[in-house]
């Protein structure tokens, strides 16, 4: 064999396992996003709505609570009686519809991404514990999210609602009491099969303790699974929130949400239908977004299915 020909086959293990990293740094994001186009359209429309809520004081034209009787329900600018004041219209209140989907927007992100922080953490942290000590922290431990999961959530976020009264930090609390137990689950599953793995007998066997173990050892291989877990939930709970504000038990007046505003123009869908389907569009375009996202991480975050996938587009 010639020395170039050596050469070739050392380097192919190497190169081979290159295919297996994670994606590093923007540049390799930028390109893996480029092959994809369904991804990167769900990444554009999840990178408006984000900008959208970091600059809406910037970028609304107008006050999102400022009411004007003048110019209630007025259309959209490119209809008949529309004015180019108002690009999609006007409420009931004469309040713009385009600022308040845009101030909507933070609403919704702020909510998401605050349930999926404190869902995800104690979900995750229940999941770890139960799978690696299993037996009767196992049993224990799963019956609470048994008992948890069997009420329905709705009702028992309508209860606590109720109780507590609507805030943005009390819909927080609700929707992640009715979120971390996919979270635990999903994790215990996993962990009870990455604790039976050799690397994990070696870290006992050198005098690992059960914390490092858990949290250096085996946490890292988890991460694949909940980060698209958690990019599916944060989609649910932009949901979750619309819905609660619908009913009127979420976001309150003169505040700007989506579901807000579904709830607050549903009796005039008859004669003004944007005040409906506009913040329809905007729930579904977001929920729609994230879901893409969700998708394409599932597979660029597991280095095998990344693998499979560069083998496939080669």
């Amino acid at each position: 064999m010639s020395a170039a020909t050596s050469s070739r086959t050392k380097k192919r293990p190497a190169e081979q396992h290159s295919q297996f990293r994670f994606l590093h740094g923007p540049r390799e994001l930028l390109a893996a996003l480029s092959h994809d186009r369904v991804a990167l359209l769900g990444s554009l429309i999840v990178l408006t709505v984000v900008l959208a809520a970091v600059f809406a004081p910037l970028i609304a034209p107008h006050d999102p609570t400022s009411v004007n009787i003048m110019e209630r329900l007025t259309p959209p600018a490119w209809e008949a009686r529309g004015n180019p004041q108002y690009l999609l219209g006007t409420d009931q209140l004469g309040r713009d519809i385009l600022s308040r989907i845009i101030f909507g927007s933070r609403v919704s992100l702020a909510i998401g991404l605050g349930v999926v922080a404190v869902a995800g953490t104690f979900g995750v942290f229940i999941g770890l514990v139960s799978g690696f000590y299993g037996g009767r922290v196992d049993e224990i431990l799963m019956r609470i999210t048994d008992i948890q999961t069997a009420f329905p959530g709705l009702l028992l976020a309508l209860t606590i609602i109720t109780i507590i009264g609507p805030s943005v930090r009390n819909l927080i609390i609700v929707l992640a009491i009715n979120g971390w137990m996919v979270y635990a689950r999903i994790t215990r599953g996993i962990m009870l099969s990455l604790r039976e793995l050799p690397y994990m007998d070696a870290a006992r066997v050198i005098g690992c303790r059960n914390r490092r173990i858990i949290f250096l050892h085996a946490l890292p291989n988890l991460m694949s699974p909940l980060l698209t877990l958690s990019t599916l939930e944060l989609a649910r709970i932009i949901l979750a929130e619309a819905t609660l504000s619908f009913l009127g038990l979420g976001i309150q007046p003169p505040e700007a949400s989506w579901g807000l505003m579904i709830a607050d123009g549903h009796d005039y869908i008859a004669q003004a239908w944007w005040l409906v389907t506009l913040p329809g569009i905007a729930i579904a375009a977001t929920v729609f977004g994230v879901n893409l996202v969700a998708s394409w991480l599932r597979v660029y975050s597991d280095p095998v299915q990344r693998y499979r996938q560069l083998r496939t587009t080669d």
